[in-house]
């Protein structure tokens, strides 16, 4: 459908997409006449519907473009587009009987024909509606028999972990601690219910206002009876990223344990100290390879400032050796436990537009980290060096948090 010209177009945009019951449309309608604005630009009512909170900006946009189709699914009525990745989309949604706020993941329609990808749609949704535990983001329901299939997930108001570090710099200590227990406490109960997650990372990390880190995207997640189907489906794929995957995971991805989980949460930590990730500057088959021969550098080279117990903690987790490592995630939080205290800004300071000052550690570290901060006052955070983008051995969900920080965007660093 064409984009509406005139008042008489835009209403019947906006009846065909029933967005609004008659009589609230109506007395919209009567307003606009009688306030002499009838004969107004479609934009500029579409905008005055927006303020008077009769659509959302995402809606309001849809229909000036003349598109009056997909605003619902599942009965859920769609709000804002705020993801996308390899497998689908992401939109904030309303409830149909609730009116509380979802996030709901709709399968892409080149893959919804697909036996094996709705196959691995309803495995995320499973294992993740099976993981109760507020470090973990809830899956509430599903339909893969839906055209298009789609999952319902709890709607967080947060920021991941990677938007953190590039917009506010780098953590302190304490909050990066604070931060890895709560992942590794999530992680215990994926690894109790004998799952292995295979794509922990900062950009699947969230928190929230509370300061609760939550993990999302179990795209990859591995258990003991989906084995057939990863395997059969993909034999000789990597699946990971790259940058925080364990050596064992690119050698075979469908033979790791939870120890591969805690691998990839020292690369996470090690990014939430530093920056980046542990081999930043190599590609990805001489970062794979590089794992596999070389040990991490300590994390202690790049922030001294670190307690040696939390550097010997994060160090522990990326072990070359998975025997090496810290054997359960209950064991990786109970060494974070010491000193997971976050500075008294956190989590505040992560949903304000301003990038913080300097640490006073910054003259710790190397120059490049430090002196790009606005004149705030100081907390521990350090603005951090260019970094690198984690580089992908596929093409994982990317479901992360939006503009004004709010849960599940796409992440332009992944």
């Amino acid at each position: 459908m064409p984009k509406p010209a005139t008042l008489r177009d835009l209403v019947g945009v906006v009846r065909r997409s029933s967005l609004l019951d008659r009589r609230r449309f109506a007395s919209f309608l009567w307003a606009v006449r009688r306030s002499g604005a009838a004969g107004a630009a479609p934009a500029a009512l579409l905008d005055r519907m927006v303020a008077d909170g009769l659509l959302t900006r995402f809606q309001a946009d849809r229909l000036g473009a003349g598109k009056w189709k997909g605003f619902s699914v599942g009965g859920y009525q769609l709000l804002d587009k705020i993801g996308a990745g390899g497998m689908g989309q992401v939109y904030l949604a309303e409830h149909p009987t609730g009116g509380h706020k979802v996030a709901i993941k709709v399968l892409n329609a080149s893959l919804a024909r697909n036996p094996v990808a709705r196959a691995r749609f309803a495995r995320e949704a499973r294992a993740a509606a099976g993981l109760a535990h507020p470090n973990i983001v809830p899956v509430i329901d599903l339909d893969v028999d839906a055209a298009p299939p789609f999952m319902v997930m709890e709607f967080v108001d947060g920021v991941t972990l990677q938007a953190a570090v590039a917009r506010h710099g780098l953590m302190a200590p304490g909050t990066a601690a604070h931060c890895g227990r709560h992942v590794a406490l999530g992680l215990q109960r994926a690894a109790e219910a004998g799952l292995v997650h295979r794509d922990i990372k900062p950009a699947n990390l969230l928190v929230d206002r509370r300061g609760v880190v939550k993990i999302l995207d179990l795209g990859v997640v591995r258990g003991e009876a989906d084995d057939e189907l990863t395997r059969s489906t993909s034999r000789n794929l990597v699946l990971g990223t790259a940058d925080y995957l364990a050596p064992e995971q690119a050698a075979d991805s469908h033979a790791v344990d939870t120890r591969a989980d805690i691998y990839a949460l020292g690369g996470t930590l090690y990014f939430l100290l530093v920056g980046h990730p542990p081999f930043p500057d190599l590609g990805t088959q001489a970062k794979l390879v590089k794992k596999q021969t070389s040990d991490a550098p300590p994390v202690s080279r790049a922030r001294p400032d670190i307690p040696p117990e939390l550097a010997a903690a994060v160090d522990r987790m990326l072990a070359r050796n998975p025997g090496d490592r810290f054997q359960a995630p209950a064991e990786a939080a109970a060494a974070l436990a010491p000193h997971a205290v976050p500075d008294a800004h956190f989590p505040h300071a992560l949903f304000t537009q301003e990038r913080v000052g300097p640490a006073e550690t910054a003259d710790l570290l190397p120059d490049t980290m430090a002196g790009h901060g606005s004149a705030v006052p100081a907390i521990p955070w350090v603005a951090p060096p260019q970094m690198s983008a984690a580089a992908e051995v596929r093409t994982p969900v990317v479901l992360v948090a939006g503009p004004a920080v709010r849960a599940w965007v796409a992440d332009p660093r992944d």
